[in-house]
């Protein structure tokens, strides 16, 4: 058998074309697996058009390589080939590939629609044989017939059963390779099968295609298949782009609503956490004013009646007064930051404000303070009483930062500076203290948090709120080396709004 193979390749055909033929094969195998492989991972009309594509390419791939064999052909004698049972050839391996692609993508089962594939192949050979046309007798070999056909349904079977729903490049060549080993071992094993033996009373029928039509016919088919197979090569890689940036896209949105999410998280907490703030800061305000009240008339008597009988007791009756009011103070600023009262602004030129307010005593003595404002029309609607607290806020804590001899013997400084930022207005607040702990600086903004051993720890966090009541923000930057720097930006006043009174400055 092993010879007859030998001898129907070497001595019958054009090894040339024999070439030609196995480089078609293969590339409309490898295209169609490719294609295949791409409807298994698809569904819906993506899916179907893969699929029909697949079945085109090998049926047609089929189809041609057969072709190119049978020009290779040399019997020895004038062969033709009939129209009709040529044209049935094709479509026999299209509709037959469909319906084996069909049970491998729609039914699941591999070796199933492989086995289906391959009599797809052997239809089409035997179809195309029969519309040879020669002045001789076609005698078969039934056994190598069933050789041929055998091993045509056998390795498209194994085919399918290699190529896995999610094939790596590994899996794909072996399918290809399988795929081509099942159509040149059955169209020459088919060959061999086949002996013509020259018959003088045969005529020639006149409806024959020439080869040299056929070869044309076989360079349209070569140019279908490597046109579909370019076609779905940019289609699928245009796809392939898409679902990439469609991927990106919906990665940045997770993420964006991500952040969102968590955004809203801390909001959701920050605000429970100040809801019960408020309500304990409530009890404890009207539990504690009652008995510091009372306090503070117990201290007014006793000084009274301490000065009638001449003791001198002012300085610890004056240290009981200081330390009512700073509780006083403590329960104002509690009350005042969980209320969060509505603000009422009012455009105000900002640096004569801020001029005004700088001028009032306010620092110990050997500390500069320097006014850098620029931008002298910049009007900003701002509620003035709620404004001077978050100022006053940050002067005392610049103050503060300072009441220590700083490094390198520098003179404390504290920077109030102003500046346009495009539609928004920057109040800089600067000194040149020790600065703030790379670890503390990210929780400042905390309510209660302080590092003090004094004071509630809620300065900072009051002037970020009262600066977002504005429409503004508020960032800080520190270094041991520079200091501290607290940046507000505040929205600034439409130019046509005139100024209305501002509320005066508190004492």
């Amino acid at each position: 058998m092993l010879q007859l193979l030998y001898d129907c390749i070497v001595e019958q055909h054009d090894l040339r074309l024999v070439v030609l033929a196995a480089f078609v094969c293969l590339f409309a195998c490898f295209t169609a697996v490719n294609l295949l492989a791409d409807a298994q991972v698809s569904s819906g009309k993506r899916r179907d058009l893969w699929h029909a594509a697949a079945a085109t390419v090998f049926g047609v791939g089929v189809w041609t390589t057969h072709f190119i064999a049978e020009l290779a052909y040399r019997p020895g004698i004038p062969i033709g080939y009939d129209i009709t049972l040529t044209l049935l050839s094709i479509a026999v391996a299209v509709v037959l590939s469909w319906i084996g692609i069909a049970i491998v993508l729609r039914l699941g089962v591999r070796y199933l629609g492989g086995a289906v594939v391959g009599f797809a192949v052997g239809a089409m050979h035997y179809t195309g044989i029969a519309a040879l046309r020669a002045p001789a007798d076609l005698i078969w070999d039934p056994v190598m017939l069933a050789i041929s056909v055998g091993t045509g349904a056998a390795m498209a079977a194994a085919a399918m059963e290699v190529l896995s729903p999610r094939p790596s490049l590994g899996n794909r060549s072996a399918a290809t390779g399988l795929l081509v080993l099942a159509i040149v071992g059955l169209h020459f094993t088919g060959m061999a099968a086949l002996t013509l033996r020259l018959d003088p009373a045969i005529d020639m029928p006149r409806e024959v295609i020439a080869p040299e039509l056929l070869a044309i016919a076989v360079a349209a088919g070569t140019a279908l298949i490597i046109t579909l197979g370019l076609a779905c090569s940019f289609v699928d890689n245009r796809l392939a782009q898409r679902a990439i940036e469609e991927n990106e896209r919906l990665q940045r949105r997770v993420e964006e609503r991500t952040t969102e999410l968590r955004q809203l998280q801390g909001e959701l907490v920050r605000s429970e956490r100040l809801s019960a703030l408020g309500q304990l800061t409530a009890t404890i305000a009207h539990e504690l004013r009652n008995p510091l009240s009372a306090i503070g008339n117990t201290v007014y008597a006793l000084r009274q009646q301490t000065e009638e009988q001449g003791f001198d007791l002012s300085r610890p009756l004056d240290r009981i007064e200081r330390s009512i009011k700073r509780c006083e103070r403590i329960i104002f600023d509690l009350t005042d930051f969980t209320q969060m009262r509505p603000i009422e602004t009012a455009p105000v030129a900002i640096n004569a404000w801020l001029g005004a307010l700088l001028d009032q005593p306010r620092f110990a003595t050997g500390i500069r303070l320097e006014r850098l404002f620029s931008s002298p029309d910049a009007f900003v609607a701002i509620d003035t009483e709620r404004m001077q607290r978050a100022i006053g806020n940050l002067l005392e804590n610049a103050e503060h930062a300072m009441s220590e001899p700083l490094p390198g013997n520098r003179p404390p400084r504290i920077s109030v500076i102003t500046r346009p930022q495009s539609d928004r207005l920057e109040i800089i607040i600067e000194d040149n203290g020790p600065g703030i702990a790379a670890d503390v600086l990210p929780k400042v903004f905390e309510p209660l948090f302080s590092t003090k051993s004094f004071g509630t720890g809620l300065g900072l966090p009051m002037v970020k709120q009262i600066i977002e009541q504005h429409g503004g923000t508020v960032a800080i930057a520190s270094s041991a080396a520079a200091g501290t720097r607290v940046t507000l930006r505040l929205p600034t006043a439409q130019a046509r709004e005139m100024p209305a009174p501002a509320k005066e400055l508190a004492a």
